[in-house]
């Protein structure tokens, strides 16, 4: 268990960082770009996410899934993965580029060819990248996921910042940097793991028939979630005007740093539910949940309060109105953060379909209360309709996690003063490790290990 949250804070660690560094460079971005400009680059960074949900059918989960559960060879999976990631990409860009005219008159309205071209070369990378994070959580290695991901942010910060300073900042130039980042970090992952495993790109066909057959369903659940997470933001692409559109994808990026918090627990909980004992999976998936609930639910909190202060300090006063739907924001990754850990119980006992079901109910829920909502309320229409959504995906898990596990619903929700204790150790631990020697640090780790160890104590009499 401590090697289990040490590994959990690293992983959540990085991705603050890499949500701190995106923070900066979408000021950057704003300020550079202004709101007409930063609604459009919002689309063309969006529409390749997007494509990679429609077309990576379940392989991530898959990958987990077959070596950990299965124990097939990490060197075949990976050659399986390359090869069908750069197929499906290939194709996919050849799709969509032809369908681009229609795209261009609806969801993708004032996109140019030119950067639609720029967002499209990252689809097949996107791809492979997503299908080698699988692998690289098989294997647990988080610290190459962890340096991969801030080199990456880093990398695109760097490109965007030296264009500001340099006053060459525009939507072209933006998406050249974004291109050129990803193809480095991904060229990067490649040569990583090719030291580690020697995959080739010759396909293993029974393996390969094995990994579609499970990700099949993992598959049509993260569509499912995909869409949930971002039909909203096509809706109000469509219904709105790009100015608006950048207002609430700066919403979205602020409630989205709640999200990291349960997406770095289910990745690492993920290959240990997929290699343990029902009983056991159910008992870790509860406690993950307690605590990863009571830490979304504080940086939730916080998030409302200082998010509308924020916003105009770091973007400009222009994107002010971003701030309006948080509220509702934070209350989606709250409820999001529930479904986030359960539904790693269930994908990784091959129940994907209890997932599913949850999820469909929810976009269904969502898809309806945002065409009636937007058109009415805005950005807070769609913020609503995503909190409603949200809220109603991790109420249905919660009913099929209570029948299937037999736990009460207080063991999955209200977090311990052990699961308080936990957190703090696995939070003061390592800063004990690196900052100790420091006199006052010193005394405060010391002083909460000493409190810990008391309450703790006082708990098991």
């Amino acid at each position: 268990m401590r090697r289990l949250s040490s590994e959990m804070i690293a992983l959540f660690g990085s991705r603050l960082g890499v949500a701190a560094i995106g923070m900066v460079t979408s000021v950057v971005l704003a300020r550079g770009l202004g709101p007409h400009d930063r609604g459009l680059l919002a689309l063309a960074l969006l529409l390749p996410s997007t494509l990679v949900t429609l077309t990576k059918l379940g392989i991530t989960q898959a990958n987990v899934y077959c070596s950990r559960r299965e124990g097939a060879p990490l060197s075949h999976v990976a050659g399986n993965s390359l090869v069908l990631a750069l197929t499906l990409g290939a194709l996919t860009v050849l799709a969509v580029w032809g369908l681009r005219e229609p795209l261009g008159e609806t969801i993708l309205r004032g996109l140019p060819a030119w950067a639609l071209l720029l967002a499209l070369w990252r689809l097949p990378l996107l791809l492979v990248d997503n299908y080698f994070w699988g692998i690289l959580q098989a294997m647990g290695r988080f610290g190459l996921y962890n340096r991969r991901t801030l080199g990456g942010a880093g990398a695109v910060l760097a490109g965007v910042g030296t264009l500001w300073v340099l006053g060459t900042l525009s939507l072209g130039s933006a998406l050249v940097v974004y291109a050129v980042s990803t193809t480095l970090v991904v060229a990067s992952l490649l040569i990583s793991v090719r030291r580690l495993l020697p995959f080739s790109l010759r396909v293993d066909r029974p393996l390969l028939i094995r990994q579609l057959a499970f990700g099949s369903k993992s598959y049509t659940q993260i569509l499912t979630m995909h869409l949930l997470y971002r039909a909203d933001v096509y809706l109000v692409a469509y219904f709105l005007d790009p100015a608006r559109t950048a207002f609430y994808s700066l919403t979205l990026h602020f409630s989205e740093m709640l999200l990291e918090i349960p997406q770095a627990v289910g990745w690492v909980i993920y290959p240990k539910l997929a290699s343990m004992e029902k009983a056991e999976v159910h008992r870790m998936t509860a406690q993950a949940c307690r605590r990863t609930l009571l830490l979304t639910g504080l940086a939730g909190a916080a998030l409302v309060v200082v998010g509308p202060f924020l916003i105009p300090l770091w973007y400009g006063q222009a994107f002010a109105p971003a701030a309006a739907p948080l509220p509702f924001a934070a209350i989606g990754a709250v409820a999001m953060a529930i479904f986030t850990i359960l539904s790693r119980d269930f994908t990784s006992r091959n129940r994907q379909s209890v997932n599913i079901f949850s999820g469909v109910l929810a976009l269904a829920t969502n898809l309806g209360l945002d065409v009636f909502l937007i058109p009415r309320w805005g950005i807070v229409g769609a913020a609503f309709s995503t909190a409603v959504a949200y809220a109603l995906a991790a109420a249905f898990l919660m009913v099929f996690f209570r029948v299937e596990s037999g736990l009460p619903l207080w063991r999955t929700l209200v977090p311990s003063w052990d699961d308080v204790v936990a957190i703090g150790n696995a939070v003061f631990d390592p800063l004990h490790r690196r900052l100790g020697r420091v006199p006052v640090l010193q005394r405060l780790l010391s002083r909460w290990g000493s409190m810990a160890t008391q309450r703790t104590g006082s708990a098991t009499k």
